[in-house]
């Protein structure tokens, strides 16, 4: 175990296609070694025994099982895309939960303690939901999430903080990073040990998945042509997506390469040789769109292609050569690798956590918003988006304008909040929207102030304000909508897919607290069940006065979960809330202890939802 006094926060890159670990301890960085690999498979599965596998163990057994197979979930991350497994249904935050916890796992018991803290990485171009999505599956995770940071940030931070950088003259650059579902580029100034974004674009859906489909449409259109065959079997395009992902890494080195699957289908064979330029050719268009994504973020900065002192390659995907000769072609120098691309963004997210736990920081960041946020007003006879923080803001950033009522005696005004570089609502995403009620009467054109406040994490909280009153009414934005994941509901569909599996313990996060026998009710409800002489009273209070038989036991679950939300709401009550809020929180605190004293389990059971979705909108 660490004799560092400090406590260790974890540096994780939630990959698309692999996921890594790393911590500072006692000013050394460690990448954490997952199963003896310093990079993890992001895949989840359950086994022919109905075992729950991470790893590499679930992306072996992808071709033979898909069913039970879950890859590349972090492109859903912030919808409400449903996955199955073990026949129940997953969302993608539950998913990068079981890998956020098999890291945590690793972690813990190759540093001998436990890890509660850490700093996850995003990519740079997330929009809100993504982001909010991936902070809860790192709290389902049983982690604290300090910060959620952007990858190519992370990646600059790592290099920022490396050997003499507080003595390294100034330097711009540009950070390239394509990663097995997403692109990213920054444009990043890193001088004496402050690394500050100073531009940021990308894709959200670019890839080497993409990538290793158009490879496995090549193999598969040739085996067609050289077998008769109109198109192969779902399992034998499984397989060719391995295959073809093994070819992909052989182009990287060598001009061409050899592919040869014995028994592709029942009697025919696959050989073919494919050569790095027909690879080269199948991804050009995907490629010229992350050159159009460097030349956006070159122009957003203020930097010409001459002023960019180095390239720093981030991400599986950048060792195609063709990838390097187009940055040099584009930019004019030859990129780089100065640390491993696979492991520098979790490298980054570790060094950032260690200055969060309060080491000395060998590098201070400095991010920016990759979007633009906007309220919407009226124009004239249109409504049109009035931005409030343009792209390329500095984080953290609190902003205000103030705008106009537009009718006399006008009582209520509508506030929403879009993300997005349209002038145009419906071409942006809304975000959120709440209405400001009870306006004093007054003529048209009375001021209202509306403020926006963007954190480190890039989470946005928007406010009215009255301006004649002072009146102030706030929303932390709910950027799930409609698919908004309730966190109890979520640990216990992820406590019930390890109730049977021997390695549950490993996973208590998941399930909350236990709730064997009567001990949680007797913490909510303020009084005990047990009878002078110690035995447990069987009897329930009748409103009438008189005695009832014992109710049924409540649902699994359900008092601990009662138990902590009335934690999580006493502890937002302490550090004060609006009056409303409060007294709603308090109302329902005491209905809850009723409904445990009286066994009103389904009263119970309604209680806790709506509870749980209160504290989801005042915690954020």
């Amino acid at each position: 175990m660490s004799s560092s006094a400090l406590p260790i926060v974890a540096g994780i890159d939630l990959g698309t296609t692999n996921s890594a670990i790393a911590v500072v301890v006692d000013g050394t960085l460690t990448v954490i070694p997952v199963a003896g690999q310093t990079t993890m498979p992001s895949a989840v599965g359950v086994d022919p025994a109905g075992k729950l596998i991470i790893g590499q163990a679930a992306k072996n057994q992808q071709i033979s099982s898909p069913e039970n197979t879950i890859l590349s979930i972090k492109r859903h991350m912030g919808t409400d895309h449903p996955v199955s497994l073990g026949g129940r249904t997953y969302s993608p935050e539950e998913i990068s939960a079981l890998i956020l916890g098999e890291l945590k796992r690793a972690a813990e018991a190759h540093l001998g303690q436990p890890v509660s803290k850490a700093v996850i990485t995003v990519p740079a171009f997330f929009n809100e939901a993504q982001r909010k999505a991936t902070q809860t599956a790192g709290v389902l995770a049983g982690f604290e999430v300090l910060r959620i940071i952007n990858e190519p940030t992370a990646a600059a931070l790592a290099y920022g903080a490396g050997e003499h950088a507080v003595d390294r003259a100034a330097e711009t650059l540009l950070v390239y990073d394509l990663g097995g579902g997403t692109f990213d580029v920054s444009l990043v100034q890193v001088e004496k040990g402050i690394v500050e974004v100073k531009a940021s674009h990308g894709d959200t859906q670019l890839g080497g998945d993409d990538f290793d489909d158009a490879l496995v449409q090549l193999a598969a259109d040739r085996f067609a042509s050289q077998e008769g065959h109109p198109s192969l079997p779902p399992a034998a395009s499984r397989r060719l997506k391995g295959v073809m992902e093994q070819a992909k890494i052989r182009l990287s080195d060598q001009p061409f390469t050899m592919v040869q699957e014995d028994y592709l289908t029942e009697h025919h064979h696959l050989i073919t040789e494919i050569s790095r330029t027909d690879y080269e050719e199948l991804i050009a268009s995907w490629l010229d769109k992350t050159v159009d994504c460097v030349r956006r973020a070159l122009s957003d900065g203020g930097v010409s292609a001459r002023q960019v002192d180095k390239i720093m390659l981030v991400g599986g995907a950048t060792r195609t050569p063709i990838v390097h000769d187009l940055l040099r072609a584009s930019l004019g120098i030859a990129p780089r690798h100065e640390i491993n691309p696979d492991l520098i963004v979790a490298m980054g997210a570790a060094i950032q956590g260690a200055a969060l736990a309060g080491a000395p920081a060998p590098a201070i960041l400095i991010d920016i918003t990759a979007h633009t946020y906007s309220t919407a007003i009226w124009s004239g006879w249109q409504m049109i988006c009035s931005p409030l923080l343009p792209r390329g803001t500095p984080l953290p950033v609190r902003r205000a304008e103030v705008y106009y009522t537009i009718k006399e005696n006008q009582e209520r005004v509508e506030i929403t909040v879009y993300q997005g570089e349209s002038e145009v609502p419906e071409r942006n995403i809304l975000l959120g929207k709440f209405m400001m009620e009870g306006l004093v009467r007054q003529p048209a054109n009375t001021p209202i102030i509306i403020q926006f406040q963007l954190d480190l994490n890039g989470l946005l909280t928007a406010t009215g304000i009255e301006k004649i009153t002072g009146r102030s009414e706030a929303l932390t934005i709910d950027t799930h909508g409609q698919h908004r994941l309730n966190l109890d509901a979520a640990r216990a569909n992820l406590a019930a897919l390890f109730a049977d599996n021997d390695e549950a313990a490993g996973f208590d996060d998941f399930g909350g607290d236990d709730d064997s026998g009567d001990d949680d009710g007797d913490d909510l409800s303020g009084e005990s069940e047990a009878s002078e002489d110690g035995r447990s009273d069987d009897r329930v209070p009748d409103p009438a006065g008189e005695t009832t038989a014992p109710s049924a036991a409540a649902p699994a679950g359900l008092l601990a979960t009662a138990k902590s939300l009335r934690q999580r709401s006493e502890e937002l009550l302490s550090r004060g809330l609006a009056p409303n809020d409060a007294r709603d929180i308090a109302a329902n605190l005491e209905a809850s202890a009723a409904a445990i004293k009286m066994r009103r389990w389904l009263e119970l059971q309604t209680l806790t939802e709506t509870l749980s979705d209160v504290l989801f909108y005042l915690e954020d």
